[in-house]
């Protein structure tokens, strides 16, 4: 037998051996765990989403057109989609035996099907995202999303709150009166178009650019009393501005008042019909305090 033969038949075997190793490992990985294990395949089954964490109870629940947080808010459609789209894609990088840390709350996924328990956790640096089921952890994660998977289950109550406090825009809106101490602004529909109390000849884009500012109009964050005493406390006092919009779509007359901000913050308190309160970032308010001088056509 040449040297040639006998190097070909080594490097045959060695190619055999590989492959099967390759082969090994490949089903040893695949029974290892599965990696939509925490994945839920139809959307459209979940009937609710318990999240539990620090002794707080978060809640949704699908409604009619909705969903509810914990029988009293309606949920943010927006934060829903997300958790949705998390909830869909998730997948098992790997499974890592037994946590190290504590875990930080538990979920139950309800369906029609049935129900999913599992906890959650983070590492210390907040970059990887756990999930652990009967005493075993895996590392989860969503393709393409850069975010910490468990993070949107750390969201406070307020925080799933629905942020949109208002929808008009020029075409539903009949009525506007702003009042406070600089700025006294009145905008009022006349079955044609809009008049602004005191100004002759108007800027007519200029009060529909205004108007339409409130489609879709959303606070940064919505707040329970207790959370920020702060802003209890400013909640007592004399609002900034009062702001007034009647609207064909609403029966009642929207009132928000709008608070100064607190030691240069970069945002205001603001309460509607004297009931929810929220936070409005300072640049969207500037925008509101406006006078009826603000409109005179040039």
């Amino acid at each position: 037998m040449t040297k040639t033969i006998r190097y070909a038949i080594i490097v045959a075997i060695l190619l055999v051996l590989n492959l099967g190793l390759v082969f090994t490992k490949g089903s040893l990985s695949r029974s290892s765990f599965d990696d939509e294990l925490f994945a839920i395949q139809d959307i459209e089954l979940v009937q609710s989403i318990e999240i539990t964490k620090n002794g707080e109870l978060i809640k949704l629940a699908r409604a009619e057109n909705s969903w509810q947080l914990n029988d009293r808010f309606e949920a943010d459609q927006n934060f829903m989609q997300v958790l949705f789209s998390l909830l869909s894609q998730v997948k098992v990088k790997r499974s890592v035996g037994t946590l190290d840390q504590e875990v930080a709350g538990t979920i139950k996924i309800t369906s029609t099907n049935g129900a999913l328990y599992f906890d959650f956790a983070s590492d210390p640096l907040g970059t990887r995202s756990y999930f652990v089921k009967d005493g075993t952890a895996y590392q989860v994660e969503v393709p393409g999303y850069r975010d910490n998977v468990v993070n949107i289950f750390q969201l406070s109550e307020d925080q799933w709150r629905d942020r949109m406090v208002f929808d008009g825009s020029w075409r539903t809106i009949q009525k506007l009166t702003l009042d406070s101490k600089e700025n006294e602004l009145t905008i009022t529909f006349n079955n044609q178009f809009f008049e602004v109390e005191g100004v002759a000849v108007i800027d007519s884009s200029g009060v529909v650019d205004y108007l339409n500012q409130f489609q879709v109009f959303q606070a940064n964050e919505m707040l329970s009393e207790g959370r920020f005493p702060e802003l209890d406390s400013l909640k007592a006092t004399n609002p900034l501005a009062t702001l007034r919009i009647e609207d064909i779509q609403n029966s009642d007359q929207i009132v928000f008042q709008i608070y100064p901000n607190l030691n240069g913050q970069p945002y205001h308190l603001v309460t509607k019909n004297d009931q929810s309160m929220m936070v409005f970032d300072q640049r969207r308010i500037q925008s509101i305090l406006k006078s009826n001088q603000d409109f005179v056509a040039k």
